[in-house]
């Protein structure tokens, strides 16, 4: 069976503690349920995998690879909306050359090394973060689209320092997610 692991960022300072307060609020509001609110994150990217061995020498590479990659920022520019099936409120992350390049030597370098990746072209991949309607209660369209309307004009425009990346299962329990840990441009 193949599965799936996610590179992603979580973002620290104000842009952290902006999406925290926003993500308690539309989930307080709306009643979308569940106890333990999903980890605010930016994914860079997903591999698949077929078995633990795989996801082993995934993780083992990503190691090497992100190695070669210096710590860089990263900034929001208010928010998006990802429509029926998923109903999701995001908050949009600039997408500057800098994202833009590790995104990229992170994609290329992986999809050399023979791994399966989610293929989105640099041009092609939407970089942000979600805040509502993926984990909890399933809400109707109407009530994200309301949620949506009530946000969308506020310019949420704070940066955050990424100087480390994390390699998630789709979990919620932070127990069951995390694979790995690892410092950007940490020479092993």
């Amino acid at each position: 069976m193949e599965n799936m692991i996610f590179l992603v960022t979580i973002p620290k300072g104000p842009l952290y503690h902006c999406c925290r307060k926003i993500q308690e609020s539309l989930w307080k509001e709306y009643n979308l349920g569940i106890d333990r609110l999903p980890e605010i994150h930016l994914t860079i990217d997903a591999f698949y995998y077929e078995d633990l061995n795989e996801l082993e020498k995934i993780k083992n590479e990503l190691h090497k690879v992100i190695a070669k990659i210096s710590p860089f920022e990263i900034r929001s520019s208010g928010f998006g909306y990802i429509p029926h099936p998923h109903n999701c409120i995001t908050l949009h992350i600039v997408k500057t050359k800098e994202l833009k390049n590790v995104y990229t030597f992170i994609h290329n370098e992986m999809k050399e090394k023979g791994f399966r990746l989610r293929d989105f072209s640099p041009e092609e991949i939407v970089f942000h973060i979600t805040l509502a309607g993926i984990h909890g209660r399933a809400w109707s369209e109407e009530e994200s689209l309301e949620a949506f309307r009530k946000m969308r004009d506020f310019k949420l425009t704070e940066m955050a320092f990424v100087d480390e990346l994390e390699l998630w299962h789709p979990e919620l329990d932070p127990e069951k997610k995390l694979i790995s840990r690892v410092m950007l441009g940490a020479k092993e």
